[in-house]
């Protein structure tokens, strides 16, 4: 089941108050009361992110919601993580952080780092069939933090959605001030190298440092309350960089390895069992749920390479990627 922060659904369900839609046929549509969206520190199912953009759709005329509440980003949006990010010294540290706490913030998809030359590509690859107003609103909140951290300086080279425009492309393009590609292969921004370690403007190691210890905090009260789940969702985080080491893991979850290995021995699981089992999880789902390409889930998945990555999946399932996306699709169909 994919989550996302409660903080989050707060955040856009406040917006599209602003925007004049009636709070109460909010909450009703949803199905929270004022109360429940207050809750920190929770995480919700995003059927009911979707459903605000629904709501969105059909109450609002405009068409690039998504973009446009992208641009309004504040820390609070993504909870802890966002006050992390904010009071980071750069967009590294920032971006190393995110891989580690974003389980606090949910599991709409997975980010990934690809390097070129001068470049690195950040690529946003959704975990389910997500809105278009999601996806515009999270690659314009990555370009809008950035700017707001940069007084401006941060832009990007390009930009990149895999659906089509949904309004003028001119648009876009004043906001990023680049070009920007739809009906592109990936979901992503385009920067220069160079940008990742330029010092923000909003660092404050003081509050940085409170913040991360907050973020521990809650994340050893999670550990503690659905350790499989925390567990499982550290490694999916970690998988585009690689297969992470169970010390690694332990560290990161603040436990010693002999901790885990308890709590994993407790569900009759392995921590190596754990991480191919994730793996088939997420390249049935994938495949199933999305249209990104299997040379993109081979990345997302820690393998090597597509070859390595073909093989796994056939010895999970007894066909190819390819063979088990089509025979999905074609289900689906009849």
């Amino acid at each position: 089941m994919h989550k996302i922060a409660l903080d989050t659904v707060k955040s856009l369900a406040n917006y599209l108050t602003m925007k004049g839609i009636d709070r109460k046929l909010i909450l009703s549509k949803i199905n929270l009361t004022e109360t429940q969206l207050n809750q920190s520190n929770q995480l919700i199912n995003t059927t009911i992110y979707e459903d605000l953009y629904k709501i969105a759709n059909d109450k609002l005329t405009i068409k690039n919601i998504g973009f446009e509440f992208g641009q309004l980003i504040t820390p609070d949006r993504w909870s802890i993580l966002g006050y992390i990010v904010y009071t980071s010294p750069t967009l590294k540290n920032a971006l190393i952080n995110q891989r580690k706490y974003q389980t606090l913030v949910g599991n709409l998809g997975t980010p990934l780092q690809e390097y070129q030359q001068d470049f690195v590509v950040l690529k946003w690859l959704p975990a389910y069939h997500c809105s278009m107003q999601t996806v515009e609103e999270i690659i314009t909140g990555w370009a809008a933090m950035a700017q707001n951290l940069s007084n401006n300086y941060i832009y990007p080279y390009e930009v990149y959605f895999t659906h089509h425009c949904l309004t003028n492309i001119a648009q876009y393009e004043r906001f990023f001030n680049c070009s920007v590609k739809f009906n592109h292969e990936f979901n992503g921004i385009k920067v220069k190298q160079s940008i990742l370690t330029v010092p923000l403007n909003k660092y404050d190691p003081v509050m940085h440092d409170l913040c991360v210890a907050q973020a521990d905090k809650v994340l050893n009260n999670l550990v503690s309350q659905l350790p499989i789940d925390i567990v499982s969702q550290f490694i999916q985080n970690q998988l585009p960089q690689g297969i992470p080491e169970i010390e690694y893991a332990a560290q990161a979850l603040q436990m010693s390895v002999r901790t885990l290995q308890r709590k994993l021995n407790e569900h009759q699981l392995t921590f190596s069992g754990l991480v191919d089992s994730i793996r088939k999880d997420l390249a049935v789902s994938y495949l199933t749920q999305t249209n990104t390409k299997i040379l993109y889930i081979t990345q997302m998945l820690g393998f090597s390479e597509q070859s390595a990555f073909q093989r796994a999946f056939k010895r999970w399932t007894q066909q190819t990627p390819k063979q088990y996306r089509d025979s999905a699709n074609t289900k689906l169909t009849n």
